[in-house]
């Protein structure tokens, strides 16, 4: 290892790593994996990714966030290093599960390509980018993946590109940043693989038109149970009323991911062993879920901001009432294809939550803002209350670890 790659190597293990994902969606926008993101905590220590780490480093910091809580039972994709690649072999880490990203400006020679064709023999996936690696047939004939940066490939050039990746049988293409929807539609219809970018969860300008009947009876279910002048009897029978709704309320309950000591079996006892916001929390959680015209992703995005800003709220010690409900509805846009100031105006929420949502008011806006930059990887921005990086890198895997139980469940 060179120097400068040992003196990176220090510095990373002193400090605690952080970890985010950038999620890579298939062609029915469910999950294939995450590009796992990766920085150290601490306020001097610069800013280092996986190209500049150790591959035990990030094994280690891997193995302690948990790989199933980062990426559940998708595909994990890291950045290496040339220096990386030659210690993989040695690593603690499912091999098939993960997907290496070879740098595009690295050099090709027999030993690296010795060394690829042993990580492929013991089960890792290689992708290669970059116009460099498009000079050698040898390195894309081993990689399974080829990545294209969309915004650095011209026009003009991209159909070509294709066109001759496409030659390659062995190789799937990632189209990487992706920022649209449009964009998505546009690399789909090219031929493109897989899509990588943060553009499902991203504020959208819609069209206004009205809702749909399934989404107009979601957001009754949703303003009903959020009523904050019903009673606990009224709020009961709301979910009585909807036969479906209160079969998958109890089914969940009783799921072993909630671990209830008794077989919850009517609305009202769940009602009194909950507690009226959790009970609100889940049967918001499931009218969501319910839509069948929306990818599954999307209920995820959801779900992980709502227990995101749940979980920052009871380790700062404030009150956790109201954050799961910002955190979720701050992505009624995306869930409901409507502007969020028009599907907010449905529901009757305090100021408070509405002010969070809408402008990042109050502690609970401060929240949604963390919940947020840990969803983008951007770093600077995650900070709430007087938590240190460590508490907020664990609320982060602890409301990752909690969205994929309950998602397993659904």
């Amino acid at each position: 290892m060179k120097a400068s790659e040992q003196q990176v190597a220090k510095r990373v293990a002193d400090h605690a790593l952080m970890i985010a994902r950038q999620p890579i969606y298939n062609h029915q926008m469910g999950v294939f994996g995450y590009e796992l993101l990766f920085r150290p905590s601490g306020n001097n220590v610069g800013d280092v990714t996986a190209a500049g780490a150790t591959a035990h480093v990030l094994t280690s910091a891997i193995l302690s966030a948990g790989l199933e809580q980062l990426v559940y039972n998708r595909k994990a994709v890291i950045n290496v290093t040339r220096a990386f690649l030659d210690v993989m072999p040695q690593v603690q880490l499912p091999a098939e599960q993960l997907v290496l990203d070879i740098p595009d400006n690295i050099s090709v020679d027999d030993a690296l390509l010795d060394s690829l064709n042993n990580l492929k023999e013991l089960g890792y996936g290689l992708s290669v980018g970059g116009f460099g690696s498009l000079r050698d047939q040898r390195l894309l004939s081993i990689a399974d993946d080829y990545r294209v940066d969309v915004h650095k490939v011209p026009v003009d050039q991209l159909d070509r590109l294709t066109d001759h990746l496409r030659s390659f049988k062995n190789l799937s293409l990632r189209a990487l940043k992706i920022q649209t929807l449009d964009e998505y539609d546009t690399y789909q219809q090219r031929g493109y693989d897989y899509f990588q970018g943060y553009f499902l969860g991203c504020p959208r300008t819609h069209e206004v038109r009205d809702l749909s009947p399934n989404r107009i009876a979601i957001m009754e279910v949703l303003a009903a149970v959020h009523n904050i002048e019903a009673s606990i009897e009224d709020l009961e029978e709301k979910i009585v009323r909807d036969v479906s709704l209160s079969f998958k309320l109890l089914r969940l309950i009783n799921s072993p991911f909630f671990g209830v000591p008794n077989k919850v079996d009517s609305i009202k006892r769940a009602v009194v062993l909950l507690g009226r916001s959790e009970i609100r929390n889940l049967v918001s959680l499931l009218a969501l879920s319910g839509s069948a015209d929306q990818p599954r992703a999307m209920i995820e995005i959801a779900l992980l901001r709502a227990k995101t800003c749940e979980i920052l709220g009871r380790h700062a010690n404030v009150s956790p009432e109201g954050l799961f409900t910002v955190g979720m509805f701050s992505a009624l846009d995306i869930l409901m294809k409507q502007p969020i100031q028009k599907v907010l105006a449905r529901l009757p929420l305090s100021d408070d939550i509405r002010g969070a949502i809408l402008d990042r008011e109050g502690v609970m806006g401060e929240a949604l803002n963390c919940a947020l930059a840990i969803e983008k990887a951007q770093w600077s921005a995650i900070q709430f209350s007087d938590l240190d990086e460590d508490d907020l890198f664990g609320v982060s895997v602890e409301a990752l670890g909690w969205t994929n139980g309950v998602i397993d469940q659904l």
